[in-house]
């Protein structure tokens, strides 16, 4: 009976003692106002796309404003770097064979307000794409995207931490209209279908 006591007391020292500790981390965390984010990770393409583009490094730069400890918008810009396929290749060059540079605007939602906190995202987005490798089946094009995608951020005084997966359904694909395989019809073009995706770890600091 006294060893069950003097576990119940120790649990209970230390549930308050977490208790606590969770008490400082939340009054300390800065998870309202302005986010400044820095970050890179891996951008890559599905299905069609992704068997003529190879992954390739991500990277960006995020402002976000947190009018509540849930509820987030963002504007940012994006780019990626990638090469093609050796089939789809006409030749060769030095560099990456697809530069793409964009921006976005976002809403993001929490799923708790505590300083570790998961979250949803979606939004709009744009992107320029530049080819760079000689090529028939790829062009330069603009295309609209819609990114959704959730994440991990976590808060620590002003500090603040971002792990994110997004895919961006791609509005348009007249970049990669003559593509091989070519499996979506529209017309008398033949599109290659898919999208983009990418994950990213991303470091700030909120105001």
């Amino acid at each position: 009976m006294k060893t069950l006591l003097k576990v119940g007391a120790v649990v209970g020292v230390l549930g308050a003692g977490s208790a606590m500790a969770q008490e400082r981390l939340e009054s300390s965390a800065d998870m309202r106002g302005l986010t400044f984010l820095v970050g890179g990770g891996v951008e890559g393409y599905t299905n069609s796309l992704g068997s003529d583009i190879n992954p390739g490094l991500g990277y960006g730069v995020t402002v976000a404003i947190k009018p509540t400890k849930v509820l987030g918008i963002e504007l940012g810009y994006s780019g990626a770097i990638n090469n093609f396929d050796q089939r789809v290749v006409t030749g060769s060059r030095g560099g990456p064979d697809l530069v793409r540079n964009g921006a976005h605007a976002v809403a993001t939602l929490g799923l708790g307000a505590a300083p570790v906190q998961p979250y949803v995202l979606g939004g709009v987005g744009l992107s320029r794409y530049n080819v760079r490798a000689p090529t028939l089946a790829f062009a330069d094009d603009t295309v609209g995207n819609i990114p959704v995608g959730g994440g991990l951020r976590v808060h620590m005084g002003s500090l603040t931490a971002d792990a994110r997966v997004q895919y961006n359904f791609l509005l348009d694909q007249q970049f990669a209209a003559n593509a091989p395989p070519g499996d979506v019809t529209i017309g008398d073009r033949n599109f290659s279908s898919g999208g983009s995706y990418a994950g990213t770890l991303n470091i700030g600091a909120t105001w």
